[in-house]
C-alpha cells in the first residue's frame, strides 16, 4: 500500500536515535526538481504515461547503502500495464512506442537525486537534447535494457515523493539530513545543424520541402559540488555529448544543393530564390534544443 505524503516514514541511524528519544525524526526535502509536459487532447497518451510512471515511483524508499532501480519500480511499459503508445526516442529517431513519457519521469528523478546529494549508479543520457529538461540532467530508460539507478550513500533511508498532474511533474527526495548541493551545467561546444537531401520528382526545381527539423549538437559539462558530512566539498564532473540531428529536405532530382545555405541561414535560401516549405508532420524543436542557456547553476537551498 502506498503511503500518503505526510505518512512517509523513514528509517536509519538518525531516525533510530530519534525513536529512542520518543519522537519521530522530522523529514526535510533533500532535493527537488520539476518539469512540464503537454496534456491537451493531442498529447493525452503521453501525459497518461507520465502520470503512471510517477505514481509507480511515488512513496518508494531507498535504505541507507541501497540502490533504487527505475525499471524495477516502474516495470514494463506496455499496454498490459496501462501504458499507451506515444512518441519515444529510438536509435536517435522519434518513433511511436508504448510508454513514451517515462523518460521524462526518469529525467526529473535524476535531477532531483543529484540535488539531494545522492549518487547516480547508472544513467544513460539521450542521444539528442530533450525539450523538457536541461542537457546533462536528462536520463533515458528502456525496459529492461536501459535503466536509471540511484544509490543512497547517506546514513539514513530516503523517500521519493512524485506528483504529476495538469502538465507538471515534481519529484522530491525526502530524508533527515540535508547537505548543501550546487549543480552547474555549461555548454562547452556547439555543432551546426547538418542537412540531408532526399530526391523527390514531385518537388519543383525551385523549392525544397522540409520533412524533419534539425537540432544542433552539443558537448555539455555538469559539475556537482556536494558539501560532505565533514564539511569538505566533493566535486563530481561529467561530460555529455549530444550528436547533431540533421534537417531533412526533399528536393527535385539533380537539385543544386549549393543553392541552400546551412539550415540556420534561411535568408540565403530566399536570395537563391528557393522556396522552403515544411511538412505538417515535421516536429518543431523546442527553444531549449536550439538555443539553450550557456551556463545554468542550481542548488537545493530553496
Amino acid at each position: 500500500m502506498k503511503l500518503p505524503r505526510r505518512a512517509l516514514v523513514l528509517g536509519g541511524a538518525a531516525s533510530l536515535v530519534a525513536r529512542r528519544a520518543g519522537a519521530e525524526p522530522a523529514l526535510v526535502t533533500l532535493g527537488r526538481f520539476a518539469t512540464s509536459y503537454a496534456f491537451d487532447a493531442e498529447h493525452k497518451a503521453r501525459a497518461s504515461n507520465v502520470q503512471l510512471a510517477a505514481e509507480a515511483i511515488d512513496g518508494k524508499k531507498v535504505p541507507a547503502g541501497g540502490t533504487f532501480s527505475f525499471n524495477d519500480a516502474v516495470g514494463e511499459r506496455t499496454a498490459a500495464f496501462g501504458y499507451a503508445k506515444a512518441l519515444v526516442l529510438r536509435d536517435g529517431m522519434l518513433a511511436e512506442g508504448a510508454g513514451g513519457g517515462a523518460c521524462q519521469v526518469a529525467s526529473t528523478l535524476h535531477a532531483a537525486a543529484l540535488l539531494a546529494g545522492l549518487d547516480v549508479a547508472l544513467r544513460v543520457p539521450h542521444s539528442r537534447p530533450s525539450a523538457y529538461v536541461r542537457m546533462a540532467l536528462d536520463a533515458t530508460v528502456a525496459y529492461p535494457k536501459i535503466d536509471l539507478k540511484i544509490a543512497n550513500s547517506t546514513a539514513d533511508e530516503v523517500g521519493i515523493v512524485a506528483r504529476a498532474a495538469n502538465g507538471n511533474i515534481e519529484i522530491r527526495i525526502q530524508g533527515i539530513t540535508r547537505r548543501d548541493v550546487t549543480l552547474t551545467t555549461e555548454v562547452l561546444d556547439r555543432t551546426a545543424i547538418p542537412r540531408t537531401f532526399e530526391p523527390d520528382p514531385k518537388v519543383g526545381p525551385d523549392e525544397a520541402r522540409r520533412t524533419a527539423f534539425g537540432i544542433p549538437g552539443y558537448r555539455v559539462r555538469r559539475v556537482r559540488t556536494l558539501v560532505q558530512d565533514d564539511g569538505t566539498p566533493r566535486h563530481d564532473v561529467r561530460i555529455d555529448t549530444y550528436a547533431a540531428v540533421p534537417e531533412v529536405l526533399r528536393v527535385a532530382p539533380g537539385f543544386d544543393h549549393a543553392r541552400l545555405a546551412p539550415p540556420e541561414d534561411e535568408e540565403h535560401a530566399a536570395m537563391a530564390k528557393v522556396t522552403v516549405t515544411t511538412a505538417p508532420t515535421a516536429l518543431r524543436p523546442a527553444a531549449a534544443q536550439l538555443k539553450p542557456s550557456t551556463l545554468v547553476t542550481l542548488d537545493n537551498r530553496t
